[in-house]
C-alpha cells in the first residue's frame, strides 16, 4: 500500500477494503526499516492511515519529522501489519472524479481497468 497508485489516474494512496484476511501464525521477519521514517514504509502507512511525507508544491515529497511520525506509527505497528495476509478485498482510487476499483483475489491485486479485463478474457477464448 506504501507504493501502490491508481494505474489510470495516478492517484495515491489507494483506499483498502479488506473482505477476507488471515493472520500469519509464524512471526514474519520485517524488512529493514527506512532510515528517514524509522518504520518500514517510506510514504504511507495503511495500517494507521498515516501519510509519512509532505507533498510539496513542486510535486516532490519531503519526509515528515521523525517525532511526528513516531506519534502515529511505530515498528510495533509494522510488525502487526506484516502479520496480516489479505486474501480478498478491494482497492479504491482516491480521485473523486473517476473512482476506479481494483479487486484483490487470493492475495493478488488485479490492477487492470474493466476494459483491460474484458479484452484479456476475449483474447483467451
Amino acid at each position: 500500500m506504501d507504493l501502490l497508485a491508481c494505474p489510470l489516474d495516478k492517484s495515491w494512496p489507494l483506499e483498502l477494503e479488506i473482505l477476507e484476511e488471515e493472520m500469519e501464525q509464524e512471526e514474519i521477519p520485517l524488512p529493514i526499516e527506512n532510515k528517514f521514517t524509522n518504520v518500514i514504509c517510506s510514504f504511507y502507512c495503511n495500517f494507521k492511515k498515516f501519510v509519512l511525507v509532505n507533498l510539496l508544491e513542486d510535486e516532490s515529497e519531503e519526509t515528515k519529522p521523525k517525532e511526528e511520525i513516531e506519534k502515529h506509527v511505530t515498528l510495533k505497528d509494522c510488525k502487526n501489519c506484516f502479520q496480516i495476509e489479505i486474501q480478498n478485498g478491494k482497492l479504491y482510487c482516491t480521485e473523486e472524479k473517476d473512482k476506479h476499483i481494483y479487486e484483490i483475489k487470493e492475495g493478488i491485486p488485479i490492477m487492470l481497468s474493466q476494459d483491460q479485463i474484458e479484452e484479456l478474457y476475449r483474447k483467451k477464448k
